[in-house]
C-alpha cells in the first residue's frame, strides 16, 4: 500500500480519495508529509492556466500541479497510465482495469494547456441533477477547467427594485418554467445552485452570470423619478422596430433604452452590487444584456450609436470598479446579435480584468469561420436597425458575418485581450449539428484555427451528457484537442476511443457512422433551414431507412449502447420527415 499526502487544501484531498478509491485502497491518506509515497503539491503559480507534472524522486512520486485543479488532473492521468479511461460521463462510461499494477517510480511526465478556456455550459434536469454531477466528473477528468452556469440563483441582481408582490422576474434559464409559481421557479433555482458547489469539488473554475442583469433597473430609475413600475418600464422600454420578444414587461429579454447616462449607470451599479454581494461565488462574471436579437432600442438618441458603444459604456464602468473592488475576477464582454457591430472606441483599453467572447449562434462546420463563401448572397444584416435576422425569408448572419464583426471588435480593442468562442455543438440535434456526433473532424478543423484567429479556447453552451450521444465523440475528442492542440488526428481520436467502447465492433460502428455522417453532410442545410428544402428532407429520410438496415444487422454493442444509435435515428427520422411535408 502507498501513502498519499495531500495537505490541507480541499481539491487535494479530494484528489487523495479518488486515487484511493478508483485502486480499490491501494493508496491510502496520511497525514505526515515525511511519510508519504505519492505527494499532492500545489504549486501555486497560475490560477487560469493549467499545468501538471508526475516525477519519481528520491523512491517518492510528487504529483504537482499550477492550481489545486491541475493537481487533480495529474491524479486522472497517472490513472489513466494504469489503463483507467474516462470516456463519458457517468459509470457507464468508465474503464476500470481488474487487476492495475501501479507502480510511483519511472515517471517524468508535464504537460501545460495549449488553450485557457475549455469549457462546457450545463442546464440539467433539475429533478435528476446526477446527470450535471457526473458531466462535472468527466470535466475533471478529461481536464476541461471551466464550467458555466447560466443565471442566477433565487438572489437576483437589482433584486431590492424589481421584485414586485414577491415575484421576481423570469430569467433567461426558467423561460421553460414560466407557467410555474414563483416557489416553483424558487425550488428549481436552489436545485441547480447545488452544481456550483460540486464544481467547486473539482476545482474548476466558475462562470456565472450572463443575460438579465437588467433586472431592476428601470424600476430603479422609476424609483427616482416618481414612476411607477409599470411606468418606468413604459419609458425605459426599447422603441422602435424589435423582436416581439422584447414585449415581455419583466424578463431577460426586455432590452431597455440606454440613451440616458443616468440609465447605464444605474445599470453598472446593479451589476457591480451583485458582483460584490456573490464574490467568492464566480471566477468570471458573464456580463450580456437582452438576449434574443434585434431587440436593440431605436429611438432617435440610441440609433446614433452602435448598441455596442452603449453596452461597454456601462461595462467599462464595471471593470474599473471591478478591477479595485474585486481583482480576483475576471469580466467576459460579448460579441453576440446587437453587439456584433464592432463598437468606435477602445472602452477596453487599460483593462487588464476582461476576456472577450465571441458567441457564434449560427456557426456552420461545413466552412471556415473566414470563409467569405459562407454569407447568404445578396443579403448583409444591419445591426444598426435591427435587422441581423429575416425570418420571414430565412435569412441569418452565419460564419463569415461573425468573423467581420469580430475582426471589426479587433481592429478597435487590438489582438492582446483573450477570446473564447462560444459554441453550440451540443445545443439540439438539427441535423447541421449532429453530424458532429459522428465525425470529429469538422470540430477539430474548426479548434485548427484558433491560432490563426487569435481564439484561446471555447464553452460549450447547453450541454447535456445524452445529447452527445450515440457515439459519445463530441466531448471526449473535444477535451484531447482542447487541451493538446497537437493531438488533433480526428480518426485516431475516434478510432481509440471506439475500440474501448465497443470492443471488436468498433469497425462496423465507426462504418456505420462515417455513412450516417456523409448523409448529414449531404442532406445537411448549410444556409437554408431544413423545412425549407424539402427535397433534402425526403433524401435524409430515404438514407435513414437504409442506415436503420444497417444497424439492425450491427446487433447488439456492449453495455447495449446500439440503444443510443437508435434513439439518435429515430430522432433524426422525426425531423426529416417533418420537414419533407
Amino acid at each position: 500500500m502507498y501513502k498519499i499526502h495531500a495537505g490541507d487544501d480541499p481539491v487535494l484531498n479530494f484528489a487523495a480519495d479518488e486515487l484511493a478509491g478508483y485502486s480499490r485502497n491501494a493508496f491510502q491518506k496520511t497525514a505526515r508529509r515525511e511519510d508519504a509515497d505519492v505527494l499532492l503539491v500545489d504549486e501555486k503559480t497560475d490560477r487560469w492556466l493549467d499545468s501538471f507534472a508526475l516525477k519519481s524522486r528520491e523512491g517518492k512520486l510528487y504529483i504537482t500541479g499550477s492550481n489545486p485543479r491541475s493537481v487533480l488532473f495529474g491524479v486522472y492521468e497517472y490513472l489513466k497510465r494504469h489503463g483507467f479511461a474516462f470516456l463519458y460521463p457517468g459509470k457507464e462510461g468508465e474503464i476500470v482495469p481488474e487487476d492495475p499494477q501501479f507502480r510511483i517510480d519511472g515517471f517524468d511526465i508535464s504537460e501545460t494547456a495549449d488553450r485557457t478556456f475549455r469549457g462546457l455550459a450545463a442546464a440539467p434536469d433539475p429533478d435528476d441533477l446526477q446527470e450535471g454531477y457526473d458531466l462535472l466528473r468527466f470535466m475533471a477528468q478529461n481536464k476541461y477547467n471551466l464550467f458555466f452556469m447560466e443565471g442566477y440563483d433565487v438572489d437576483r441582481p437589482g433584486d431590492e427594485y424589481s421584485v414586485i408582490d414577491g415575484v421576481h422576474p423570469l430569467q433567461h434559464v426558467e423561460y421553460m418554467l414560466k407557467d410555474r409559481t414563483w416557489e416553483e421557479r424558487k425550488a428549481v433555482a436552489l436545485k441547480k445552485q447545488t452544481m456550483i458547489s460540486e464544481a467547486r469539488k473539482y476545482g474548476l473554475l466558475i462562470e456565472r452570470g450572463g443575460h438579465g442583469w437588467n433586472y431592476g433597473v428601470p424600476e430603479h430609475y422609476g424609483r427616482t423619478h416618481g414612476l411607477t413600475p409599470e411606468q418606468a418600464r413604459a419609458e425605459l422600454k426599447a422603441k422602435g422596430r424589435i423582436n416581439k420578444q422584447a414585449e415581455v414587461a419583466v424578463s431577460t429579454w426586455f432590452q431597455i433604452c440606454l440613451a440616458k447616462e443616468e440609465v447605464r449607470a444605474i445599470y453598472a451599479d446593479h451589476i457591480m452590487a451583485y458582483l460584490k454581494k456573490h464574490r467568492g461565488e464566480l471566477d468570471i462574471a458573464a456580463i450580456w444584456l437582452g438576449d434574443g436579437y434585434d431587440n436593440k432600442c431605436m429611438c432617435e438618441e440610441c440609433i446614433k450609436h452602435p448598441f455596442s458603444d452603449l453596452y461597454l459604456d456601462i461595462f467599462r464602468r464595471v471593470a474599473l470598479r471591478a478591477r479595485k473592488e474585486l481583482p480576483e475576477i475576471r469580466l467576459e464582454c460579448i460579441m453576440y446579435f446587437e453587439t456584433l457591430e464592432p463598437p468606435t472606441r477602445n472602452w477596453l483599453e487599460g483593462l487588464d480584468n476582461v476576456i472577450l467572447n465571441l458567441a457564434v449562434w449560427r456557426h456552420c462546420y461545413f466552412h471556415k469561420l473566414d470563409d467569405p463563401a459562407c454569407r447568404l448572397p445578396g443579403w448583409i444584416p444591419d445591426y444598426r436597425h435591427n435587422a441581423s435576422h429575416d425570418q420571414a425569408r430565412d435569412k441569418r448572419i452565419i460564419n463569415y458575418d461573425h468573423y467581420l464583426a469580430y475582426e471589426g471588435w479587433r481592429k478597435v480593442v487590438g489582438n492582446d485581450l483573450k477570446c473564447l468562442i462560444f459554441n453550440y455543438i451540443t445545443l439540439g440535434r438539427a441535423p447541421d449539428r449532429h453530424f458532429l456526433s459522428y465525425d470529429l473532424k469538422p470540430l477539430t478543423d474548426h479548434f485548427d484555427d484558433y491560432d490563426r484567429l487569435n481564439f484561446d479556447g471555447m464553452v460549450d453552451c447547453q450541454v447535456f451528457c445524452t445529447w452527445d450521444k450515440p457515439a459519445d465523440l463530441q466531448l471526449y475528442g473535444a477535451a484531447r484537442v482542447l487541451w493538446n492542440k497537437h493531438d488533433n488526428d480526428p480518426e485516431k481520436i475516434r478510432k481509440e476511443l471506439f475500440d474501448l467502447l465497443f470492443g471488436p465492433k468498433s469497425p462496423a460502428v465507426t462504418a456505420y457512422c462515417g455513412r450516417m455522417s456523409r448523409l448529414l453532410l449531404d442532406c445537411g442545410p448549410c444556409h437554408e433551414s431544413l423545412d425549407r428544402t424539402p427535397e433534402k428532407a425526403r433524401r435524409l429520410a430515404d438514407g435513414l431507412k437504409v442506415l436503420e438496415e444497417e444497424l439492425d444487422r450491427m446487433g447488439t454493442l456492449p453495455h447495449h449502447r446500439e440503444v443510443y444509435f437508435r434513439e439518435s435515428l429515430d430522432s433524426l427520422r422525426k425531423t426529416a420527415l417533418a420537414c419533407a411535408k
